[in-house]
């Protein structure tokens, strides 16, 4: 009998499967990099403890969780594409992905964690260095700074919800959960460094509304009197 490659949501080989990553593992894999605080601004900080390389760790645990990979899946041999559209080259995924980690380390403690999460999400998004799940990649991300992941119970439901693959929520007809999406001048090169880490530096700097359509709307730059008393 012929035994069954694994494989991505789009096809792409899996070569040590494993089983996905559920809510409550994801909890545990927190843990593991010392995120496991009480409130978002909580587990900000602990996020910002963390070195520009650990944080690319935890993201490509997360993406290789999300698929049931043991190795990681990043593609190095050249930019994945958003449509028709190139990203960024893999030699320049660093320099900006550094840039935007500075930028989240150097916010101030009035900062919106939701404002962080979504532009670290949108970095996911814009970078795009998985062979697969980078849009489930970056959502989980952009629900772990938020309250409802203090709910066990709403918790668990918004973790299966944004790591359900497109692909399988359209096929059984149901809801489909927003993507992050940037919302770019027509002239923008999303291919090009520069714009990009530019757009992400704006994105976490100035309230810039209309900037991004993500799951959960675009988030306030600052967090509002009430989070910031509480």
């Amino acid at each position: 009998m012929e035994k069954e490659i694994a494989t991505t949501s789009n096809g792409h080989e899996i070569r040590r499967p494993t089983e996905q990553l559920d809510a409550e593992e994801y909890v545990g894999l927190l843990e593991k990099f010392g995120i496991n605080g009480a409130s978002p601004a909580e587990r900000l900080e602990q996020l910002k403890s963390l070195s520009a390389e650990r944080i690319a760790v935890l993201i490509s645990s997360i993406n290789k969780g999300l698929q049931g990979s043991k190795d990681h899946l990043l593609r190095k041999d050249r930019a994945m594409k958003i449509g028709e559209q190139d990203t960024i080259a893999p030699e320049d995924r660093y320099d900006v992905f550094v840039a935007l980690i500075d930028d989240i380390k150097n916010t101030p403690d009035t900062i919106n964690p939701e404002r962080v999460a979504d532009t670290l999400a949108m970095g996911i998004v814009l970078l795009h260095p998985f062979y697969d799940g980078n849009g489930r990649t970056a959502r989980v991300v952009g629900l772990t700074f938020r309250e409802g992941f203090d709910d066990p119970d709403s918790y668990a439901q918004d973790f299966e919800v944004v790591t359900e693959p497109r692909d399988l929520a359209r096929a059984r007809g149901g809801f489909l959960i927003y993507s992050y999406t940037p919302q770019f001048p027509d002239d923008f090169d999303r291919s090009d460094p520069t714009q990009v880490s530019h757009y992400l530096h704006d994105l976490i700097t100035t309230e810039a509304e209309g900037a991004y359509i993500g799951p959960f709307g675009q988030a306030p730059l600052e967090m509002q009197p009430a989070s910031l008393a509480a």
